[in-house]
């Protein structure tokens, strides 16, 4: 299995309607995606960041769904939250 995990740094004022567009818009359509696992945004305690953590089959298919136009739509609602944000790929020992 193949996860991405994306540390999130969300502008003051804006978690609230990040989380929104994360349960309404985000979730939803990439868990229709083809490979798709699982996705989850914890929402941090005290001062650190958001993390989403999403798992694919593999690779391959994490890449075509970011691939996608809806993709493209929707990656930057949710990026348009965030201050600053960092990417870490990880595979999951079998």
């Amino acid at each position: 299995m193949f996860v991405v995990h994306v540390e999130m740094t969300i502008k003051p004022g804006l978690q609230p309607a990040f989380e929104q567009t994360f349960v309404e818009s985000f979730r939803p359509v990439i868990s229709r995606q083809e490979g798709f696992r699982a996705v989850e945004l914890l929402r941090p305690t005290g001062q650190s960041d958001y993390r989403l953590s999403i798992a694919f089959d593999s690779q391959a298919l994490q890449q075509r769904w970011a691939a996608t136009d809806v993709h493209k739509q929707l990656w930057p609602q949710m990026e348009a939250h965030c201050a600053a944000y960092s990417v870490r790929y990880y595979n999951t020992v079998e």
